[in-house]
């Protein structure tokens, strides 16, 4: 399991955190051994440096100190580094191989007392458990460290005239294969552990996500962005045994949702409501507005004055008047008897009275007028758009309305062979656009035809003053100009552009 594992790089940052404690402790514990080690060799008789092995002894134990030292201010230094964890474990790995020979030193010195190979075998036991090095690199450290041993006990013989070649050369083999496998084992449950625990932390918070949209689901209206009706329930209740000093409950009753959705479509229906919760969310705040049904609204409101909420509502109708959208409204307003329930009553009474005066003064009739004037001049710059676009044909190539919220197209102008793009792209303008540039453009220009299909990117350049616009060549030579343009439809829709491509020939 190596670094061919997915994630394996995250996977060693994460054991970093884990395995930098436990090698702090392990270093501190080395020193203090060590220390004891050095203090001990001083006091007996005749001190460090009567006899030369001794001596060995004194400078391997004073050496390991340093390195050990060195290394944990090495460690510390790395750990205010970018790849903190990378830095760390090239340190740690050099002091494994240091470790690992120092051990093989301290033998050889043994072999001349006698002492057998005692701190060869702890040394690779401690490095095949401590090692976070991959598993080839430590065997191949244990292999080196075997080969060298047997190939240097001959130069350092038993005192006693004995000979253990033999015995050293089976016992050290079959420690380091153990310790192999023993390194090998333990590596590999460290990386899969880790793995385990990346996967569940990483579906816990994918989990948590889907709750989070899911709960704002839950609790918002997806055409409008208001809290919904659950919302709604939720502050009615909260609101029942409320100490506020004042309450008032604002009752909105769209009128001529269904008319408007029958003549000009639901599109146009959708934009109303989405224009009236705009208006409302200007002057009261985002906790306070619900839509609670097709065409209703109601907004809860504490701590502000009667005449502060007759004042926001008179605003919120003359804004939704200078849109052309007419609103029933039922305003309860109290300071005493905090009732929500009996508020909420009062209010939409209020609002029923409201849509009944508005319809028996024929506010329908009024409405139906208005529809007919949008539809008549719908139709009017239609025919304006075709007398338009016959007389300029010539020059154009294609003329379409793309919303970029859907990637689909309204098209004025569409030559026969783009209606058949687009049907293999099951009406996907970005990619009929991206089939086009590949049978029909020279492909030096395709990457700009990705760029134009990466919508995010073409909204920073509609945002900007200049008007975007690609000029390419087709494989048969003629030369084309692409422009796009914000375009403002009756569906109120702020995502839908004009894309026009000319001829630049005919266009000059």
């Amino acid at each position: 399991m190596g670094s061919g594992t997915r994630d394996f790089d995250e996977i060693i940052a994460s054991l970093h955190v884990s395995v930098a404690g436990r090698n702090f402790y392990f270093h501190l514990f080395i020193i203090i051994y060590e220390l004891i080690m050095l203090i001990s060799i001083s006091l007996r008789p005749g001190g460090p440096f009567v006899k030369p092995r001794r001596t060995a002894y004194f400078l391997l134990y004073l050496v390991l100190i340093l390195a050990t030292a060195c290394v944990m201010a090495g460690q510390a230094w790395a750990g205010r580094e970018k790849d903190s964890h990378r830095c760390y474990f090239r340190i740690e790995h050099g002091y494994m191989v240091f470790f690992s020979f120092w051990g093989l030193a301290v033998t050889l010195n043994d072999q001349l007392g006698g002492n057998g190979l005692t701190v060869y075998n702890y040394v690779i036991l401690i490095m095949a458990i401590m090692s976070m090095m991959k598993p080839w690199k430590t065997a191949l450290l244990f292999l080196v460290n075997f080969l060298l041993l047997n190939l240097l006990l001959p130069y350092f013989p038993d005192p006693a005239g004995l000979n253990h070649g033999y015995n050293n050369l089976m016992n050290s083999l079959f420690l380091s294969l153990a310790a192999i496998v023993i390194t090998t084992s333990l590596y590999n449950s460290r990386i899969q552990a880790k793995m385990d625990e990346m996967t569940i932390n990483r579906q816990y918070r994918q989990i948590e996500a889907a709750n989070k949209i899911l709960s704002k689901e839950a609790l918002l209206d997806a055409l409008t962005g208001l809290q919904n009706r659950n919302s709604y329930t939720k502050a009615v209740q909260a609101l029942v045994d409320t100490e506020a000093a004042s309450l008032t409950c604002i009752y909105v009753d769209v009128n001529g949702l269904h008319e408007l959705n029958n003549h000009l479509g639901h599109e146009a229906g959708d934009t109303m409501l989405k224009t009236v919760a705009g208006i409302l969310l200007r002057h009261f705040r985002p906790d306070e507005v619900f839509r609670i049904g097709g065409d209703e609204f109601v907004v809860l409101c504490k701590n502000i004055t009667y005449h502060e909420a007759v004042r926001r509502t008179k605003d919120v109708c003359r804004e939704a008047g200078e849109a052309e959208y007419s609103l029933s409204v039922g305003l309860d307003w109290r300071e005493s008897n905090l009732d929500i329930n009996e508020t909420i009553q009062t209010a939409e009474t209020d609002m029923q009275k409201n849509k009944e005066e508005y319809y028996s003064s024929k506010g329908g009739e009024r409405q139906q007028r208005i529809l007919d004037r949008k539809m008549e001049r719908i139709i009017a710059e239609k025919r304006d758009a075709e007398r338009f676009m016959r007389v300029l044909a010539p020059a154009f190539k294609g003329v379409y309305f793309v919303n970029l919220e859907t990637d689909t197209l309204r098209q004025i102008f569409i030559p026969t062979y783009f209606k058949e793009m687009l049907e293999e792209s099951n009406g996907r303008f970005s990619k009929a656009l991206m089939l086009y540039a590949g049978r029909m453009v020279k492909t030096g220009y395709i990457p700009d035809f990705k760029q134009f299909c990466d919508y995010t990117y073409l909204e920073q350049l509609l945002d900007g003053e200049d008007i975007p616009e690609l000029i390419y060549e087709k494989k048969d030579g003629c030369r084309l100009k692409l422009r796009v343009l914000n375009f403002s439809t009756y569906s109120g829709s702020p995502k839908e552009t004009l894309w026009i491509f000319s001829d630049l020939e005919e266009a000059l």
